[in-house]
């Protein structure tokens, strides 16, 4: 099998992304996970065929002298993002084969929604880092470029897809700046600025720092659930600022959500949230840094009280059938907690 026939196959299939690595099968994620198109392993030939295919001149340049290079270009009229590394012996390439979510409605919280537009302070949003966390974001960026005209910066070191701008513009860039007053020229002219994907201590300061200058600031990172995104960001923030970390962080953030896919009914992939707005109660427990009884709160918050919980959202699935019990139980962090709530609706 080519490698025309291989991005095809891919294509066939409406893989969501493709894997190439010399030396192993090549593969592609479906939504029912992933799967190998092919027993045989990618040759270097077929290597050195993909970069002519996808890449320029300069970008193959670029993946000789540095390692690594991304983008996006078009592929039989799809657009594709792409990463290539290239180190010794390991040459790697991923393919982003959906590169503006459109395969997928991702349904939001309307609050998530509301606070965003807003554009205010800090939203932090956590989620497993798969691609229906960018699909998310992506709405997000639309819906506010429908709505407000501003100038934003969306930094991703993955190509993210391009929003379609209606008032607001946006500038993408993969946060890599040869200079400090490079970052500052780019992200001084700005009202918002995205950060995609991040996690690391730079980033997490960087964001508090832009939300207390007045910038919206959207900080999307990979998290299990959003007390262990705040646990993140506070112990950064900790070890630089001491005691005044949590107290500078709470009083930026407006709103911290979640993001969880989960298997259907009908075999296709749904998505979970948890929601927690920045009511005083909230605000005062993360900047005591106290996680326990904010972990109390989220637990045993009712409905309409400005707290979404994991175990309400999946409530809300099976209510709508479009979720089984047993995947609801499997996806759930408090399985009695979840068997209360489906017992009060009687389920």
């Amino acid at each position: 099998m080519s490698l025309t026939e291989l991005l095809l196959q891919a294509k066939a299939k409406k893989a969501e992304e493709f894997l190439f690595v010399v030396g192993s099968e090549p593969r592609v994620r479906l939504l029912s996970g992933w799967e190998s198109l092919r027993s045989s392993p990618a040759l270097v030939t077929e290597w050195n065929l993909l970069q002519q295919s996808l890449l320029s001149n300069q970008q193959k340049a670029a993946l000789d002298s540095k390692g690594v290079v991304m983008g996006e270009t078009s592929f039989n009229s799809l657009r594709v993002g792409f990463s290539f590394f290239q180190q010794g012996s390991t040459m790697k390439a991923l393919l982003d084969m959906d590169l503006d979510g459109g395969r997928q409605e991702v349904q939001m919280p309307p609050s998530l929604l509301e606070a965003c537009l807003r554009m205010k302070g800090l939203v932090l949003l956590a989620g497993s880092g798969e691609s229906g966390q960018a699909w998310a974001l992506h709405r997000i960026l639309q819906k506010l470029s429908e709505e407000k005209s501003f100038v934003g910066a969306v930094l991703s070191r993955k190509a993210f897809p391009q929003v379609r701008e209606v008032k607001a513009c946006y500038l993408y860039h993969n946060g890599e700046f040869f200079s400090e007053k490079e970052k500052e020229s780019l992200l001084s002219g700005v009202d918002m600025v995205v950060f995609e994907g991040y996690g690391d201590e730079a980033s997490v300061l960087e964001a508090l720092a832009l939300a207390e200058r007045g910038k919206f600031v959207i900080y999307s990172m990979k998290a299990p659930s959003i007390l262990n995104a705040l646990r993140r960001c506070l112990s950064v923030l900790g070890e630089s600022f001491g005691d005044h970390g949590a107290p500078r962080l709470a009083e930026v953030l407006s709103l911290v959500a979640g993001q969880y896919p989960v298997p259907s009914i009908a075999g296709e992939r749904l998505f979970a949230h948890e929601v927690l707005l920045m009511k005083p109660q909230v605000r005062d427990m993360i900047g005591t840094e106290d996680m326990k009884s904010l972990e109390g709160l989220m637990a045993t918050a009712p409905e309409n009280s400005g707290i979404l919980t994991l175990n309400q959202s999946l409530l809300q699935h099976l209510i709508r059938r479009r979720l089984d019990i047993k995947t609801a139980f499997e996806a759930s962090r408090d399985p009695d907690s979840l068997d209360q709530l489906l017992k009060k609706v009687g389920i």
